[in-house]
């Protein structure tokens, strides 16, 4: 399964405003197994505390907390001039966003933040 940079940055939204002690308010429309899915890979990333129970093949309660660096690059993206920046930015280079890996990814983002902020 491919990596999907936006339901990525959608999931750290949610995961943000929301304990770990109940279920995640997925939109229905979204399918529960890509959901698991890129949880399972933010865990291994280390951005989130994935607590997904299964039942059957099924993903039944999706629960997750951010970690440190899940805040961390939260914050790089969490800004809608940023994150356009920077996926225009990954994308004039001509890179696919689920090819970049999410540390070069968060790096650009604070970089497009420190030239909007004259600090570059």
């Amino acid at each position: 399964m491919e990596r999907d940079m936006d339901l990525v940055r959608d999931l750290l939204f949610i995961i943000e405003k929301n304990d770990d002690s109940r279920e995640l308010p997925i939109p229905k429309e979204w399918d529960r197994e890509v959901v698991a899915y890129h949880l399972k890979i933010l865990d291994q990333a280390g951005f989130i505390e994935n607590h997904t129970k299964w039942a059957g093949n099924q993903p039944m309660w999706i629960i997750a907390s951010l970690t440190w660096d899940g805040h961390e690059f939260l914050d790089s993206i969490k800004n809608n001039t940023i994150w356009s920046k920077t996926i225009e930015g990954i994308k004039d280079k001509g890179f696919e966003l689920s090819s970049v890996p999410l540390e070069v990814m968060k790096e650009y983002a604070k970089l497009q933040i420190k030239s909007l902020l004259g600090l570059e």
